[in-house]
């Protein structure tokens, strides 16, 4: 109604600026009812400006099933929330993807994980954050003894609690207490872009590279390619941390292994590349993917049928 409005506004403005600048330019005959004109003309051009300037329509807060900025990462929080990083932070969506807070500007979120009770983190460029209270809240803990500030990949250990962060060009570290310290545990993923944690104490480990997904059956001490590995090119991986069925993006959807990756499901997808993809803690069949354009999707039987959102 108000995007109406101010276009209406904006038609009669045009309009009778039109008429009054060629009463000027002709010089028409200034009589009383011309300059009377010109008054009411001058009325409704000031009238208009200020409409147009305070209703034509603003920018809205949220996006609509559409996402923006560089996509690193996706992840359900254990309430049904969503949140998504990017460059400019994270962005949270209290509907099932359909419309997004405005980013937070807490900084580059290349990951994020969640921990027990209600503990998440937010890793990236030079940025490592720690929430308390399921996203409402941050605290800066500081990188402890990392080498290094850029983390490309970050996960949480479902049954342990153990964070593991990859440095970009650095590889893999491992920190028992919440961040404090950290061990260095294998330099084969310098060059991974995403990192995601299974069962197992230690945890099954996955990694994106730009070869393929690489795992790890032992904490990340020693890495091996899947036979397959080279039609999984994708960057989006998500791990069920129930199941340890994986989710990746293949290079024509999205694929499913429910072996750990021996074998893999082409599963089609929603008609794009896939982005990102993340896995509702309390229902594994639900899923939502980013695609490579923004586009939000979710499957509610485990990747057979998608929606945009």
């Amino acid at each position: 109604m108000v995007q109406n409005d101010a276009r209406a506004v904006h038609t009669a403005l045009v309009l009778d600026w039109s008429y009054f600048m060629d009463v000027v330019q002709n010089k028409k005959t200034k009589s009383a009812p011309s300059i009377l004109v010109m008054l009411v003309a001058a009325v409704v051009i000031l009238t208009g400006v200020f409409l147009w300037v305070f209703l034509k329509p603003q920018a809205s807060s949220v996006s609509l099933g559409k996402l923006e900025g560089d996509m690193h990462a996706l992840l359900f929080i254990n309430d049904g929330r969503v949140m998504y990083g990017q460059h400019a932070g994270i962005q949270i969506s209290s509907d099932g993807g359909k419309t997004w807070s405005t980013p937070s500007g807490q900084g580059d979120a290349m990951g994020l994980g969640a921990a027990q009770k209600n503990v998440l983190y937010l890793a990236g460029h030079d940025v490592f954050q720690k929430s308390f209270d399921g996203g409402k809240t941050w605290t800066n803990p500081g990188f402890g003894n990392l080498p290094g500030t850029d983390i490309h990949g970050f996960a949480v250990s479902p049954q342990s609690n153990w964070l593991y962060a990859n440095l970009a060009g650095k590889g893999l570290y491992r920190s028992t207490d919440g961040g404090r310290v950290w061990q260095p545990i294998s330099t084969a993923t310098g060059g991974a872009m995403a990192l995601a944690a299974g069962l197992g104490t230690p945890p099954t480990l996955f990694a994106a590279t730009m070869e393929g997904i690489i795992r790890s059956s032992d904490g990340g001490a020693s890495w091996a390619a899947f036979p397959n590995a080279s039609s999984l090119v994708g960057m989006a991986l998500a791990v069920n941390q129930k199941t340890n069925t994986i989710y990746a993006s293949s290079s024509t959807g999205v694929v499913r292994s429910d072996n750990a990756g021996e074998t893999w499901t082409e599963l089609g997808g929603p008609g794009e590349a896939v982005a990102l993809i993340a896995i509702d803690p309390k229902d594994a069949a639900h899923l939502m993917t980013v695609s490579g354009t923004g586009q939000v999707y979710s499957s509610l039987d485990a990747g057979k049928t998608w929606t945009g959102r």
